[in-house]
């Protein structure tokens, strides 16, 4: 699953890491968290950083209880910034999805050869 993703974030520009033990850059951190990926790329305006939990048996009560939320970024001063997030399933699983997390996640619902469909958050 992981290198599903990781090929598409590469396809869009991003530049990622595997279960980054720490944070990359000195304007990013988290607390008690590893992504399962980690992507950032930038452009003359923007940067954005994006992470991702592939979850293969989704549980709602465990991927909740994942500290995601202590994920700070801060753009560097003449850029705008910011967080995507998503969450990959395989397919015959997103039955498991509280669609609830479309409030901030994207989510992913993988094939055997990539991503079968791509249900965007509701704040992009």
């Amino acid at each position: 699953m992981k290198s599903m993703v990781r090929s598409e974030l590469e396809l869009d520009s991003y530049r990622v890491l595997e279960e980054p033990p720490y944070p990359p850059l000195r304007r990013m951190s988290w607390t008690a968290y590893r992504p399962d990926l980690l992507g950032f790329r930038s452009d003359m305006r923007t940067e954005e950083i994006a992470i991702v939990e592939c979850e293969t048996h989704p549980s709602m009560t465990r991927f909740l209880s994942k500290n995601y939320s202590s994920l700070w970024f801060e753009p560097s001063i003449f850029h705008e910034g910011s967080i995507r997030r998503i969450l990959a399933v395989p397919r015959g699983k997103l039955h498991a999805v509280d669609m609830k997390l479309r409030k901030q996640w994207e989510i992913w619902v993988l094939g055997s050869k990539g991503p079968l469909e791509k249900i965007s958050s509701m704040t992009c």
